[in-house]
């Protein structure tokens, strides 16, 4: 049985909403979640949304009458009679017996037809099916490692040592998840597909920007802005947008604000950490990235006194130094470890 007309009506019809909405500057976890239901629920709505998004992207009807316009004006000037020239004769339909017709719309024609064939081409290309566009891959690095990863539409992500990545790419969409350690990204702008990070307690979503995330422990986040806008989703109605130079920690009911973020990129890819009131734990975390001998302390409870200061987390000994003589502790190595003691 043949779709009814009314079907593809409605389908387009919802494609255009679908279209229009997901053209806007931010979207959350859940309009997103929705897109992805109603994309991947009918073949047709992956046909229809492709032909609603070209013709949202394209400029290629207004171009051409543009050029029909100025085709004609340049047509006129250019035939005999006009100004300047001379006309040997009309025919019936007043175009000259001698000079041949302008041809500026068969020259917009051939614009339009040409915008047309590759809406038609997206088209046919979208139908073969949403999963043979899906781009997915996994990234991880070792303890006292860095990565530089290019993703496929160009974005930039530099991954701190001890730390997963998971990402999937669609038309429509472009996630990444990041379950463990901390990453920098730099990413590439667009105006259809929103960059969402899933970090489990929370969300980050932009176009594209410059920005960091670090999973501190299993329900902390922090988050600092580099360049753009970004927004931030811990859930339960709480959404933080963060311009440039600003971030902020989410994590055990707490929320704190971080009001300088400097530079063009976190300190940790050039070797240091900037503490601000900071716990030990985390500063002990943050040197266990990038050490291939582990920190651990004597006392769980030392994780919970307050750090202030740049630290070369390149340099753990040094560190370790600093610590013992802010807090009068003591660190010795034991077997492949340091620890840290009072």
């Amino acid at each position: 049985m043949m779709p009814d007309r009314q079907d593809f009506g409605e389908i387009d019809r919802q494609a255009a909403q679908w279209a229009d909405r997901m053209n806007r500057p931010l979207q959350d976890a859940e309009m997103a979640a929705a897109f992805d239901r109603w994309i991947l629920q009918d073949s047709r709505h992956v046909e229809a949304y492709a032909r609603m998004q070209g013709l949202w992207q394209s400029g290629a009807m207004q171009d051409a009458l543009t050029a029909a316009e100025a085709g004609a004006g340049a047509a006129a000037g250019s035939w005999p009679g006009a100004a300047g020239g001379t006309r040997t004769g009309t025919d019936e339909s007043g175009l000259p017996e001698d000079g041949e017709a302008p041809n500026w719309a068969a020259q917009a024609w051939k614009q339009f037809a040409a915008f047309t064939a590759v809406a038609l081409c997206l088209v046919v290309v979208v139908s073969l099916g949403a999963r043979l566009l899906v781009s997915e891959a996994s990234y991880r690095t070792a303890r006292g490692e860095t990565r530089d990863v290019q993703l496929v539409d160009g974005s930039k992500v530099r991954l701190s040592g001890d730390t997963r990545m998971d990402v999937r790419f669609t038309p429509w969409s472009r996630e990444v998840v990041l379950r463990e350690g901390e990453a920098f990204f730099d990413v590439a702008h667009e105006k259809v597909r929103n960059f969402a990070v899933d970090t489990g307690s929370s969300s980050v979503t932009v176009l594209g920007t410059a920005f960091d995330i670090d999973l501190v422990d299993e329900q902390t986040r922090v988050v600092r802005v580099y360049r753009g806008l970004v927004s931030v989703d811990a859930g339960a109605g709480r959404q933080w947008r963060l311009p440039a130079g600003s971030g902020i920690e989410v994590g055990g009911g707490k929320v704190r604000s971080l009001g300088d973020v400097p530079g063009d990129h976190p300190g940790w890819i050039d070797g240091w950490f900037d503490a601000e009131d900071t716990s030990v734990r985390q500063l002990v975390q943050r040197l266990n990235r990038g050490s291939s001998r582990p920190i651990e302390l004597s006392d769980p409870a030392l994780g919970d006194l307050p750090v202030t200061g740049r630290f070369q987390t390149s340099d753990p000994e040094m560190v370790l130094d600093a610590l013992a003589a802010i807090h009068d502790l003591q660190w010795h190595r034991e077997g492949g470890r340091y620890l840290l003691s009072r």
